[in-house]
């Protein structure tokens, strides 16, 4: 397998964000990253998809509801390859518009806690009895930021020290995940959501973070039988198509570099790897590979059911159901969550 490292979900000067597209560019390419994907809010900014340098860049679009009496319902449009602001206000004419012209979307921040203090507010899914939409983004590391802007010594934490106090997905977003995977194939992806935005705390101010630092955060890894070719569409149909069907899993690369880890499901002469399906015709066996050695814990239908401190594990069972592998690494004297693995699927 060919794997891919990219950011999904930034902003620019379009929109909110305060770098340039060519000041986010030369960031991600600082950072080591292969591919980026920009989402502006409510502006899809047309002819910058392309490779710059070694930097594979993406458009998709942020889209809500800016006069909606309740903020919330962020979904992000990828590959529909036009603006979709207009659909806005209803979240399940949003969706099938987007996939009318062939593009998909994921939940953007499905829930969140607020920080009305800073003024920051919650911006969740609201709507969840639509359907249509390819998956969620389970950890989003601006939104579980703010999270911690709970008082102004708990924002000073946050802000000076964050390795502190990120942590992962919130355990209600994993719990929807888990509860939406036993009904339908729902990939996942995680995001930075960088804006580079200045804060202020009385007499400080702090840009919350730069583009490189975020981009060497919370990084989706896109896995593929195929290798970039340096051709456009080629390449975004790799990166698109590892999104969809969940060929990927979710990394806090700023906890090491997560290049390499690797799931693999065999039953008699069938074996595939992270997103795919197998039968459960014979025992169904495992292996999980890490780059660096961590706590591999085995999840089967939102219960951890195996787990080792090692680089290698074997798990072998004979249940169906929707496994994905959660990894911790020892840091501080602490576990902190490093690895979400899209899910193998036993039928």
């Amino acid at each position: 397998m060919y794997e891919y490292v990219g950011n999904i979900h930034f902003h620019t000067t379009a929109s909110d964000g305060t770098a340039t597209m060519e000041e986010a560019i030369a960031a991600a390419e600082r950072a080591g990253l292969d591919f980026i994907i920009l989402t502006d809010h409510n502006v899809y900014v047309p002819g910058l998809d392309g490779w710059h340098g070694k930097v594979l860049l993406l458009v998709g679009e942020e889209v809500h509801d800016p006069a909606a009496e309740r903020p919330g319902n962020h979904y992000l449009v990828f590959d529909a390859e036009e603006e979709m602001s207009q659909f806005a206000s209803d979240p399940q004419t949003l969706i099938d518009e987007v996939r009318l012209r062939g593009g998909f979307g994921f939940l953007a921040h499905p829930f969140e806690r607020a920080a009305e203090r800073f003024g920051e507010h919650e911006i969740p899914w609201r709507d969840w009895q639509v359907t249509g939409y390819a998956g969620l983004s389970i950890w989003n590391y601006m939104s579980e930021f703010k999270a911690h802007l709970t008082s102004l010594p708990a924002a000073l934490r946050a802000a000076y020290f964050p390795q502190c106090v990120i942590r992962g997905p919130f355990p209600e977003i994993l719990a929807k995940w888990d509860e939406l995977l036993q009904t339908r194939h729902t990939p996942a992806i995680g995001t930075s959501d960088a804006h580079g935005i200045t804060y202020k705390f009385g007499l400080l101010r702090r840009q919350l973070f730069p583009y490189e630092y975020l981009f060497r955060t919370v990084n989706y890894h896109a896995l593929s039988e195929e290798p970039f070719s340096g051709e456009l569409d080629h390449d975004k149909r790799i990166v698109y198509g590892a999104m969809r069907g969940g060929h990927g899993f979710i990394a806090y690369d700023l906890l090491g570099d997560a290049r390499g880890f690797r799931v693999t499901a065999k039953a008699g002469d069938q074996e595939v790897g992270i997103g795919g399906t197998v039968s459960l015709t014979s025992d169904v066996l495992f292996e999980i590979s890490s780059p660096i050695k961590a706590r591999l814990r085995v999840i089967l239908n939102g219960e951890m059911v195996d787990w080792a401190y090692t680089t290698r594990m074997r798990h072998r069972t004979r249940l169906g159901g929707v496994y994905r592998i959660e990894a911790q690494r020892l840091i501080g004297l602490r576990w902190r969550n490093w690895v979400y693995t899209n899910p193998i699927y036993v039928e």
